[in-house]
């Protein structure tokens, strides 16, 4: 029994390795029906169910299985990834450090690092991060995780030197390369930043780096170059598609430029690519209210709903608005 069940785990375990979710998850069910009792099986088809973004059956299915074995390290590390996706990082963090102290791996280290980070426990994160590197000194995500404990401690010149380290790990780690450059010119004015990135991206192929391009379009509407921070987002969007945030900023410096079609257009794609946003929706609401077009607005929203039904708040949200949309066709019919 025991081997069978063994085989089903590495079996499941070689399907997500692959990518493969759904034959993952049949396989699962099958094991499953085999082994009704194994909490490693339940504690794996809900981490499957996590993956997959239905974290409501995840939790379901994690409470059977912590009810079989609390102290199943499958359990733990399943309870730990779902409360992260959860946001739920008080619990995400107690849960990384209890397998942290089992038995410290890489990951688990990054994680718990990640995990201090989103607490803004950013002074433990880059002590844990330090530590972790000791063991670990070419663990990319830790990197990340030390380098963005520190950017938020304000302690420049280290976070400078973790990004440094990060590239010598990730040469093509764009997001670290334009961490690196927006830490480098914090001290200049938008102007200067502007400049010395526009110089910058005209050697070695950086102006391919999607999120250099980015940088400077931030750099150049802060200076109030508006137009040109336009045509850098395009530029980075056109290298990048989809990117929520620079669709968001497009969507921000249209409107400031009084393009509100084109504005409500892009923050419409910047939504719908993350629509927990609560800047982007509120903007595009703005935008559509003023329009008369909050059918759109609902349109939107269901559309979102289907794309992210793990986003709870928009059924609220959704309602909300349907009643605005009510009121303002009822005083159009009083008119």
């Amino acid at each position: 029994m025991e081997s069978t069940l063994r085989r089903s785990v590495s079996l499941v375990w070689e399907l997500l390795r692959s990518g493969s979710l759904e034959d993952a998850a049949r396989e699962a069910e099958d094991a499953i029906a085999r082994h009704p009792e194994s909490a490693e099986l339940l504690a794996l088809r809900a981490d499957i169910h996590r993956r997959q973004h239905k974290l409501d059956e995840a939790t379901v299915l994690l409470e059977r299985a912590r009810e079989l074995d609390p102290f199943d390290e499958g359990v733990l590390s399943a309870g730990a990834e779902l409360a992260f996706d959860r946001r739920e990082f008080r619990e995400a963090a107690a849960r990384f450090q209890e397998l942290v102290d089992r038995k410290p791996s890489r990951y688990r280290l990054s994680r718990l690092v990640a995990a201090k980070n989103r607490l803004k426990e950013h002074a433990e994160a880059a002590a844990i991060a330090r530590r972790a590197l000791e063991s670990y000194p070419d663990d990319a995500w830790t990197l990340r995780g030390l380098a963005a404990a520190e950017a938020a401690l304000g302690r420049r010149d280290e976070a400078i030197a973790a990004y440094e380290r990060l590239l010598a790990v990730e040469p093509k780690d764009r997001f670290a390369y334009k961490e690196l450059m927006r830490l480098k010119t914090a001290d200049a004015s938008p102007e200067e930043a502007a400049s010395a990135l526009g110089g910058l991206m005209k050697a070695g192929g950086r102006d391919r780096n999607p999120q250099l391009k980015t940088l400077l379009a931030d750099r150049l509407r802060k200076a109030g170059k508006l137009e040109e921070a336009v045509a850098e987002y395009e530029s980075a969007l056109a290298l990048k598609p989809g990117e929520p945030y620079v669709l968001a900023q497009l969507g921000f410096t249209y409107k400031k430029l009084g393009l509100e079609l084109q504005a409500a257009e892009t923050l419409s794609q910047a939504f719908l690519a993350k629509p927990a946003d609560p800047y982007v929706r509120k903007s595009l609401e703005s935008l559509l209210a003023k329009r008369a077009a909050l059918d759109r607005m609902l349109e939107l929203i269901d559309e979102a709903l289907k794309r992210h039904p793990h986003v709870k708040s928009l059924y609220g949200i959704r309602k909300r608005v349907a009643s605005r949309a009510d009121k303002n066709t009822a005083g159009k019919k009083k008119d």
